[in-house]
């Protein structure tokens, strides 16, 4: 009777365990070492700012374009760039950025914001 208790219990216990893998519960690890420009901060402005209704080709509201590096640089040395992501938080006006893509941000305005 203990036998088939023990082998019960331990069948009961393994069903309840199972493997997580981090990556596939909370995305890839943000590895915020590397933020060059292309690589990382580029792909993050186009899928969070770019479109046509914001900072997309054609805009002229809202510093307007921003869409080579060049309009992107000119509001991060005018402050407006950082201001609107840090401090008042105005944008992205919709959706969010990660922790991970404004950590990425934060490293790449505090490098001067280099072109790679």
């Amino acid at each position: 009777m203990r036998a088939l208790f023990a082998l019960s219990f331990s069948a009961l216990l393994a069903t309840g365990c199972y493997y997580d893998n981090e990556e596939e519960l909370y995305g890839p690890a943000c590895d915020s070492s590397v933020f060059g420009y292309s690589a990382k901060i580029a792909p993050i402005l186009q899928a969070n700012c770019q479109s046509t209704a914001c900072h997309g080709a054609g805009q002229a509201g809202n510093n307007g374009e921003l869409i080579t590096y060049d309009q992107i640089k000119a509001t991060v040395d005018d402050g407006t760039f950082r201001d609107d992501l840090f401090v008042t938080k105005r944008m992205p006006k919709e959706g969010s950025l990660t922790a991970c893509e404004l950590d990425l941000i934060q490293k790449w305005l505090d490098a001067g914001a280099p072109n790679d």
